[in-house]
């Protein structure tokens, strides 16, 4: 039976933590047990706290995670990595050096039986214009080159303070979750059957009809993650592997009105 498996938003090297080490060997453990079990592996974004890449250097953290997501790739799992907001500026040695496959955007694909929508979320609340703004910019190509004249040592710790910044707008108690519910609406007008989320750190898995709408929470607080096979997505807890809160599996769960 194939099984895929989903997380977001570790924030790997977020700065002012003392459970780093916790953390990294959490996300480690997890990608070895994706290895063993997984028919492929989807990082929803935002697995480091920074990600930018110049032609001949990387940020030096975490290089841990990084070889143990080259490994999963030399055994022949599949990485997929959707980008968040964190992760403006990944590049070759991500695609080239360590095998993941990059998405700037969404993926829409059907596994296990399941028409599935998988985005970061960043960007989707209606009243997020002026990210949506500074994303563009960011996102230029002219506006990269020219960043990347800056030394490493000076460029790295500033982009890490715009990403520290970004969190800190991020996690504001209102985080629009009715926009998203009704994002997760529309991909279901589609045609999708399951939508897959991140970006807001709050885990949920709430049915719509036949239909399920899946937030992954994050590796800071909650150590959420989803698990697909045949019988659907369940809302997963590490290292425990049970399920989260009241989210059941699929089967069980009766029908509600549409959110």
């Amino acid at each position: 039976m194939a099984v895929y498996f989903f997380f977001s938003d570790a924030h790997l090297g977020a700065p002012n933590r003392d459970d780093e080490n916790l953390r990294q060997q959490r996300v480690i453990a997890f990608l070895d047990y994706a290895k063993q079990h997984g028919a492929g592996l989807f990082i929803v974004g935002d697995l480091f706290d920074f990600w930018f890449e110049y032609r001949h250097a990387i940020p030096n953290r975490n290089f841990a995670v990084l070889a143990k997501l080259h490994e999963l790739r030399a055994a022949g799992l599949p990485v997929d990595y959707i980008a968040g907001n964190h992760d403006l500026w990944m590049g070759d040695f991500l695609r080239r050096e360590v095998g993941l496959t990059l998405h700037e955007n969404h993926v829409a694909r059907e596994l296990c039986g399941f028409v599935c929508y998988i985005i970061h979320g960043d960007g989707v609340a209606k009243n997020d214009g002026g990210y949506r703004l500074m994303k563009r910019i960011f996102k230029n190509p002219f506006n990269i080159k020219l960043y990347r004249w800056l030394h490493p040592d000076v460029g790295i710790p500033l982009a890490k303070l715009v990403s520290h910044t970004s969190r800190a707008v991020k996690d504001n108690p209102n985080t629009w979750e009715r926009d998203y519910r009704d994002y997760a609406e529309a991909r279901f007008a589609e045609g999708h059957e399951v939508v897959i989320m991140g970006h807001t750190h709050k885990p949920l898995c709430e049915p719509v009809g036949k239909k399920i709408f899946i937030n992954l929470g994050d590796w800071m607080e909650h150590f959420t993650y989803c698990r697909l096979d045949e019988h659907g997505p369940q809302l997963m807890v590490w290292p425990e592997q049970k399920l989260y809160g009241a989210n059941k599996p699929r089967e069980s769960q009766a029908p509600v009105a549409a959110l």
